[in-house]
């Protein structure tokens, strides 16, 4: 049985193509996602391993040191335990060096960077044991003096610059300005996921920060000793405060530091990679089951010659896994290009990561073979029994018949769609986000159940407007057999209400932001670092408060804290100037908060904390207070625990703001205000000043990328699902030629034939477009109400793009219709009428 499902699959090349592509493009965006993130890891591996290759042992400020507050002050150690270790016996080399955040202004006066990718700046270190810069011959040279810059070759070539060009470098304090003596790669890497990195002297980082005579590591080469037995020595020898941490236990933070967001990625990516194997399966399953119809006189012939019932499920479910099997291989060695194309993408946006070769492991070909053979078995099974039910009778029939199709089962699928949509009711009243979002899934499994019932109707509706012979003809091809228009457009159905889902709750959000933004600024301005791990320093609030025309400038201070041990957010603000600026959504006016803490709502409304609580607040390990709860606050840029600005700096925080809001004096005009404001921040180039219009679309536009780039990774799916109507409408062709060639031999022209089987693609199309857009609605809907009480209160359905989504689906019939058709309007009509 084995041979003859193989000798099957061979005579059937083109329709076994068209099956494996669906399989081939599932499969290749999983090995693609494994591929690229193994890839970044291994290059990060490597990079690392070289850059602290020459490091034994480095001593740096515990972590419960370490401030925890928005400020852009280094963690230091005393520059003097440089010349202590160095003294010692065990000890070859000893240097210390700073690190912080600055951002690069390039030749076109624009920041480099800093798209959520960390902007550094380090000290030069002297020895080149000690040192992860490496520059080439003719890339310049180390800095030496004050007034001297490196930077790295990615900044270097994104930001227009060379050796010998005068660059502005922005700290938190303000803007420096150097002169470019060289250009360096941060070991043998160019491109660190777009962080940015430049390089001056110690003394002057030291200047420029306020930290002389401080350090934040010491780099340690042993001599004679293991690197572990020397962190053992030194340890004890060390003040309070300071660690000793291996080489290697640094290799392993910096790779995890710089991989951190990759779990993320590839999680996302392995997500979009799903959907599109799910879409694949309904396509598989599809054509397997249309297949088994074509061929029941064949089946049955073999039952008649003495197959068993499990023989025959064995031959289909080999002829399933033998197209399988090399549908993945082409699938994995295509996820390679897919990987290399993602990797080109990251570069484009200046995300790149370091370069290195693409790591294909064992693991990556086994899960990517498993899910190719799995879903496609998995997929045609019940169409291989369906096949074992085959009577042997069939084959004494004079044409092949086609098995009655049993009538669909409508009460336990209308039970799904009432327990999902019960779980959708008791969520929404109970606030319980995971029973919402299970009750959505079965609503949408109810749905595809269903949708053989809705086949009929929905698809009579959307083919009305196709008029005469060929277009009553189109609508009742799409119509006579709901199961296989249900199944052909299930994948679409799929791929659509993903998209409306999206799109509707990327509108509500939008909207939501709007609503809440527009009504929480009374004030006029905001002033905010367009780099996050920069802030607004005190002397860039002092030069605001100066400018002309404005009447308060209000700093709000966040960062992350410690409240009864629980990792959270701390925000800080003026009590005395907040209320002019900003419109809390809070329990209690804000100058009314004195020494206590604001709890989010969201706290209270769980039950883990309540007014009147008293709470242990803790931004630094040297300083905690204990804060009674008096009110609760909102979603809104001051949110999270809200505290007083004594309050604050009672615990230790630090002056910097995260945003400083701005209102002018009555008679000032906003945007000669925002001039004047400008003009104060001349020195401060990364600052930027937004009116509360530009805050709004700045929310926004982030929100409208988001759409956009998980639309364009759902394209996938979708072009699966034309695929897949493609498939089904070649299939459909082979299965009525008899059928077509009757209709040409009664006049009918190949014109004609090729506009029945586009408009009966269209009507497929359309059909799928509609309920999915339906289901997606329903969905959005569901989702949007479930989060009301997160901040997502106001839904916005978006009609122009759900239209024109519609629209493309009638195009994306055409186009599947094309070669079907063409295939059907050249038969040959006597061949065609005397098939049997």
């Amino acid at each position: 049985m084995v041979r003859t499902a193989l000798t099957t699959a061979l005579a059937h090349k083109a329709r076994m193509a068209l099956t494996s592509v669906a399989i081939v493009l599932g499969v290749a965006f999983v090995a693609g996602s494994l591929v690229l993130t193994d890839s970044i890891r291994a290059s990060f591996d490597t990079l690392f391993d070289d850059v602290y290759a020459g490091v034994d042992v480095s001593l740096r400020a515990e972590a419960d040191e370490v401030a925890t507050g928005v400020t852009t002050e280094a963690a230091t150690i005393p520059e003097s335990l440089v010349e202590q270790v160095r003294a010692r016996d065990d000890v070859a080399k000893a240097g210390g060096s700073l690190q912080s955040f600055a951002q690069v202004v390039g030749a076109d006066g624009e920041p480099v960077g800093g798209s959520g990718a960390p902007t550094y700046v380090y000290s030069w270190a002297v020895d080149p044991d000690l040192s992860p810069f490496r520059i080439d011959d003719g890339d310049g040279r180390a800095p030496s003096a004050d007034g001297e810059l490196v930077v790295d070759a990615a900044t270097a070539e994104l930001g227009g610059l060379s050796v010998g060009d005068e660059v502005t470098v922005q700290f938190a304090s303000g803007a420096h300005d150097f002169r470019l003596v060289g250009i360096a790669s941060f070991g043998n890497s160019d491109n660190l996921l777009g962080a940015t990195i430049s390089v001056v002297t110690l003394a002057e980082l030291q200047r420029i920060l306020g930290v002389a005579g401080q350090v934040t590591v010491v780099d340690v080469v042993a001599d004679g000793v293991a690197p572990e037995t020397l962190a053992e020595r030194l340890a004890p020898t060390l003040p309070t405060g300071i660690e000793v941490v291996t080489g290697d236990q640094q290799t392993a933070e910096a790779i995890a530091g710089f991989t951190e967001g990759l779990d993320f990625l590839g999680a996302a990516l392995l997500g979009f990679a799903a959907v599109a194997v799910l879409v694949g399966a309904f396509i598989i399953h599809n054509t397997f089951r249309i297949l088994v119809a074509q061929r029941t006189r064949e089946l049955a012939l073999f039952r008649a010659l003495g197959a068993s019932a499990r023989q025959v499920v064995a031959m289909v479910l080999a002829e399933a896994l033998a197209v399988a099997l090399l549908a993945s291989v082409v699938g994995v060695a295509l996820g390679i290009g897919v990987a290399q194309a993602l990797r080109a993408g990251m570069d484009a946006v200046g995300l790149g990561p370091p370069e290195g070769p693409l790591t294909l492991t064992l693991r990556t070909v086994v899960v990517a073979l498993l899910v190719g053979v799995v879903v496609t078995l998995v997929s045609a099974l019940l169409p291989a029994v369906r096949a074992s039910r085959v009577p042997p009778v069939a084959a004494m029939q004079a044409t092949t018949a086609r098995q009655a199709e049993r009538p669909v089962r409508v009460r336990w699928r209308v039970l799904v769609l009432l327990g999902g949509a019960a779980a959708v009711t008791a969520g929404l009243v109970t606030d319980v986000l995971a029973l919402t979002g299970g009750g959505a899934v079965l609503v949408v499994l109810a749905v595809l159940l269903l949708a053989p019932l809705l086949a009929g109707p929905v698809a009579s509706v959307v083919g009305s407007p196709l008029r005469g012979v060929v277009g009553r003809l189109a609508r009742e091809n799409a119509t006579r057999d709901p199961r296989r228009t249900s199944a052909t457009a299930s994948a679409l159905v799929i791929g659509i209400a993903l998209v409306v889902f999206t799109a509707i709750v990327a509108s509500s959000t939008e909207q939501s932001i709007r609503s809440s933004l527009d009504d929480a600024f009374p004030g006029d301005l905001a002033v905010r670092s367009a780099n996050p791990y920069l802030t607004v320093s005190p002397e860039a609030q002092d030069a605001v408060r100066g400018a002309e025309g404005v009447a308060v400038a209000s700093a709000v201070r966040i960062a992350p804290a410690e409240l009864d041990g629980v990792g959270t957010t701390l925000t800080a603000v003026d009590t005395t100037t907040i209320e002019r600026v900003y419109a809390a959504d809070a329990s209690i006016d804000l100058a009314d908060l004195g020494a206590g803490v604001l709890a989010p709502e969201a706290a209270v409304a769980d039950g883990s904390v309540r007014v009147g609580d008293v709470v242990t607040a803790r931004l630094t390990s040297e300083v905690t207070v204990d804060l009674e709860v008096v009110g609760t606050v909102g979603d809104g840029p001051v949110s999270g625990w809200v505290v007083a600005a004594p309050t604050w700096d009672r615990l230790g925080g630090g002056s910097d703001a995260a945003l400083l809001l701005v209102a002018l004096d009555g008679d000032v005009d906003r945007e000669a205000g925002r001039s004047a404001v400008a003009d104060a921040l001349a020195a401060f180039p990364l600052l930027s000043v937004e009116t509360t219009s530009e805050q709004v679309a700045g929310a926004v536009d982030q929100v409208e990328a988001f759409l956009v780039l998980f639309t364009g990774l759902l394209a996938l799916a979708l072009l699966i699902a034309v695929l897949g109507i493609a498939n089904t409408l070649a299939l459909s062709v082979v299965e009525r030629t008899r059928e077509i060639g009757l209709l040409r031999a009664v006049g009918m022209t190949r014109g004609q034939v090729r506009r029945m089987v586009a408009g009966e693609s269209v009507v497929t199309a359309l059909f799928g477009a509609v309920v999915g857009a339906s289901t997606g609605l329903a969905v959005g809907w569901v989702v949007v109400t479930a989060l009301a009480d997160d901040g997502l209160g106001t839904l916005s359905v978006p009609v122009v793009q759900t239209v024109a989504w519609l629209a493309l689906s009638a195009v994306a019939g055409v186009v599947a219709a094309a070669l079907p058709a063409r295939t059907a309007a050249r038969l040959d009509v006597l061949r065609a009428i005397s098939y049997e």
